[in-house]
C-alpha cells in the first residue's frame, strides 16, 4: 500500500525548510489547474506567494512538459520582461524556485485581484467588460516587446514555426491570470499578470487563442476593445488576419482535445468557428 502524498500546504513548508526558509506562515490563496496557490508570511514580516504543482495538468503546446521544467519557464519568462522592462512592478518579482520532488516557486506579490471579483460586485456591465479587455491588450502589446533572442533559453518555440520576429508569449492569458482594481470614473485599471509557465516564443497573434476561447466566443464585440488596446500601447496592431486563424485553431484544438459537455457550448464555439475562418 502506497503512502499518500503530504498536503500541498505540507509539501510547500517542506520545500521552504529544505531551502532554507524556517518558520513561515501560509494561507490558501486562490490557485489555478496547475499550481495550489499559497499566501507566504516570513517571520521578518515580508509577504510573498508560494506554490506548488497540482497533478495531471498538461501544456496543450507542451504535452511532455513535467513541473520542473513550467517553473523553469516562468522564471525565464519573468526575467525577460525584468530586463526588456526594467523596474516593472506587474510580474511577481522576485522569483524563487525551489527545486524539489514536487518543485516549487516563492514570488513577490502582485497588487490587485482578477477582473472576475469586480464583475461579481458590480455586474456585467457592458462598459466595464470593454475597459478591461482595452486594458488586457494594451498590456499584452507590453509583453510583446520583448523579442526571441538567438538562443531562446529554457523557454520554447510555440509548434508549428519557425515565426517571423518571435515575441515573447504568455499562452494563457485570460481573465483569471490578470490583476487590477476598479477606479470610480476610470472603469478597470490592470496592475498585474501572474501565471507564465505556459509561456513560448511565437508570433504575436497566437497570444490572443485562451482569451477567445474564454471570453470572445461568447462576447465576440469585445475583441475590438482589446484589439484597440493592444495598439495604443505602442501604435502598432495586430493582424486581424492571423488574430481569427488563431482564434478558429484554439477553438478547434479544443472540440478535438477536451470538449466542453453543454452541446449550447459545443454549438456556439461551431457557430463561432465557421464566423471567423470567413473574417480570416
Amino acid at each position: 500500500m502506497h503512502d499518500r502524498p503530504p498536503a500541498p500546504d505540507a509539501q510547500l513548508r517542506l520545500l521552504l525548510q529544505r531551502h532554507g526558509i524556517c518558520g513561515a506562515t501560509l494561507r490558501p490563496a486562490r490557485g489555478g489547474l496547475e499550481h495550489h496557490l499559497f499566501h507566504v508570511h516570513l517571520p521578518g514580516g515580508s509577504a510573498w506567494f508560494g506554490k506548488v504543482p497540482r497533478a495531471g495538468y498538461r501544456d496543450p503546446h507542451w504535452p511532455d512538459r513535467d513541473p520542473r521544467q513550467a517553473l523553469l519557464v516562468e522564471d525565464a519568462a519573468l526575467s525577460h520582461i525584468a530586463s526588456r522592462c526594467g523596474a516593472v512592478g506587474w510580474i511577481p518579482r522576485p522569483y524563487r524556485f525551489l527545486d524539489g520532488d514536487p518543485p516549487g516557486a516563492l514570488l513577490g506579490v502582485v497588487p490587485g485581484s482578477p477582473p472576475e471579483h469586480t464583475l461579481l460586485r458590480r455586474g456585467m456591465d457592458l462598459r466595464l467588460v470593454a475597459s478591461i479587455c482595452t486594458e488586457m491588450g494594451a498590456m499584452l502589446a507590453e509583453i510583446h516587446r520583448v523579442r526571441r533572442p538567438t538562443d531562446p533559453g529554457r523557454i520554447p518555440d510555440l509548434p508549428g514555426g519557425p515565426w517571423p520576429d518571435p515575441r515573447l508569449l504568455h499562452m494563457d492569458y485570460h481573465l483569471g491570470n490578470v490583476l487590477g482594481s476598479f477606479r470610480l470614473g476610470f472603469g478597470w485599471k490592470l496592475s498585474g499578470v501572474v501565471d507564465w509557465t505556459c509561456a513560448h516564443w511565437g508570433p504575436r497573434e497566437a497570444d490572443v487563442g485562451e482569451l477567445g476561447a474564454s471570453l470572445f466566443a461568447t462576447n465576440p464585440a469585445f475583441l475590438d476593445d482589446f484589439l484597440a488596446g493592444y495598439r495604443s500601447r505602442t501604435g502598432v496592431g495586430l493582424n486581424r488576419s492571423l488574430v481569427f486563424d488563431f482564434l478558429v485553431a484554439e477553438l478547434e484544438r479544443r472540440l478535438r482535445d477536451d470538449s466542453p459537455d453543454e452541446p449550447t457550448i459545443r454549438n456556439l464555439w461551431l457557430a463561432r468557428i465557421d464566423e471567423w475562418s470567413r473574417a480570416g
